[in-house]
């Protein structure tokens, strides 16, 4: 028993404080003279410094949690007394639902800028969650089996938990001051995760309700510190050490980023980020079931007389609630393998377009769509950005977030010195959380060193005959 409190503790030290992976939000990508930009597209350096430092926990710490729905969808408060109305909640959620949460905890970086040469080095803890369900789920939870009487009811879940450790190398060059490719390339290490690739549950109900029919259906892979598998009698002692320098789950991912000035005015960028993989093959378990069951109730004189007993043969002596149980056993008769696996990361594809009414103002339109495990997520931003001198900038502006639309962007940095303050949000009214999907804040600090002159703009246009 001590043991198992032992590994709960040091389970629990681990995933609170490395329960992050970052999807930046779209108004970094335009915020001027911030070296974050870079980690959204390659190509897309705004600021001009020579050397910049992230330093260890500190330069870009990104938290989010994404829903697809708020608590104004259930909850009210009526005369101070909770309310949850699932019926609400039904007719206004899509069918499909989710529940994210990432963040990202930089632990060193390292940016360099020669000319139309620029290098980068970083290494990054990540981590995600996400659910999904569809929303029968809601009105079984409402209103019982009644409800799917004449349509049998189904619905699956869809769970995803990873923590990895992110290395890597940039390097980015700008041709003429006309458009500036860029490229990072990441070996990605895994610490743990848990892939559900299906998770199905039906319910048929007779019409008279003469019986229940319960079926469950699912596929699971697990690569967790600690063995979970009864079947394998190599198991070993949980260690944070050990755990967080796990070198035996190797991946690879790349980020590509190219910007182009279509006008003087005019830029055009494009980026695909952590399009990748990681092969878990260190203490892996696989995890499948199958089964159904059929009710029809419990047959109280089964408890209350006893069979009359026939020459030579035992008596027969039923148990209704064994063989209920032993029922429900089937459903959950876990098999057990050990089979390496191999899980995607989230991927992310940004589209921008910024245009310059003066040198130090400028609009700009962003589009970020996430692909992760089958699932796609969306976001729009249009911003305004300000930017004066290498001092202060700040990036103002309004997002759609899937199907949310209350999300209000805020973003600015301030540089004195060689030390540059940062902080961002997606959705500044995330402060009323009973009304929103979305919450994300971003903050960091940066030393930042020299300055190098920025090629002269040039545009398409120049460049015809």
């Amino acid at each position: 028993m001590r043991k198992l409190l032992k590994y709960c503790a040091q389970l629990f030290f681990i995933f609170s404080t490395f329960s992050s992976n970052g999807q930046y939000s779209n108004i970094v990508y335009t915020l001027g003279n911030t070296p974050q930009a870079n980690l959204l597209n390659p190509s897309r350096i705004t600021d001009n410094s020579v050397v910049t430092v992230h330093l260890p926990l500190l330069s870009g710490i990104d938290f989010r949690l994404n829903n697809s729905f708020s608590m104004d969808n259930f909850l009210t408060i009526d005369e101070k007394t909770l309310i949850i109305n699932f019926d609400q909640l039904y007719s206004q959620i899509s069918f499909e639902n989710y529940f994210t949460e990432q963040i990202s905890l930089p632990l060193i970086g390292l940016q360099i800028r020669l000319h139309n040469n620029f290098f980068s080095a970083s290494i990054t803890e990540k981590q995600l969650f996400r659910w999904n369900f569809d929303r029968n789920l809601i009105k079984l939870i409402n209103e019982g089996n009644e409800a799917f009487i004449d349509v049998p009811f189904s619905t699956h879940f869809d769970f995803n938990f990873a923590h990895y450790r992110e290395y890597a190398l940039g390097y980015a060059r700008n041709f003429d001051g006309l458009f500036t490719v860029g490229a990072k390339f990441k070996l990605l290490t895994g610490f743990s995760t848990v892939d559900v690739e299906k998770m199905n549950l039906g319910l048929t109900t007779g019409r008279n309700f003469e019986y229940l029919t319960l079926s469950v259906e699912g596929d699971y892979n697990l690569c967790l510190p600690v063995n979970i598998n009864p079947d394998n009698e190599n198991s070993s002692d949980l260690s944070i050490d050990n755990y967080l320098t796990n070198f035996n789950n190797l991946g690879m991912a790349i980020d590509l980023g190219a910007s182009v000035n279509l006008l003087p005015d005019l830029e055009i960028s494009a980026s695909v980020i952590d399009l990748g993989f990681i092969h878990w093959k260190d203490n892996v378990t696989n995890i499948s079931h199958e089964g159904s069951f059929r009710w029809q109730g419990l047959d109280l004189n089964s408890f209350i007389s006893t069979p009359e007993p026939i020459e030579g043969e035992d008596v027969p002596n039923p148990n209704p609630i064994n063989e209920l149980m032993d029922s429900i056993y089937k459903l959950i008769d876990f098999q057990y393998a050990s089979n390496p696996f191999t899980t995607g990361t989230p991927t992310r594809i940004f589209i921008a377009g910024e245009y310059s009414i003066f040198p130090v103002l400028s609009v700009s339109l962003t589009d970020q769509i996430m692909i992760f495990d089958k699932q796609v997520s969306n976001s729009l931003t249009f911003a305004g950005n300000l930017t004066l001198g290498k001092m202060w900038s700040l990036s103002a502006g309004y997002s759609i977030i899937d199907r949310s639309y209350n999300n209000l962007s805020l973003a600015t940095s301030l540089k004195l010195g060689p030390f540059e303050m940062w902080a961002a949000t997606n959705n500044i009214l995330a402060l009323k959380i009973q009304e929103t999907s979305n919450f994300n804040l971003m903050f960091g600090l940066n030393l930042m060193f020299g300055k190098n002159e920025p090629p002269s703009k040039r545009s398409l246009i120049e460049m015809e005959p």
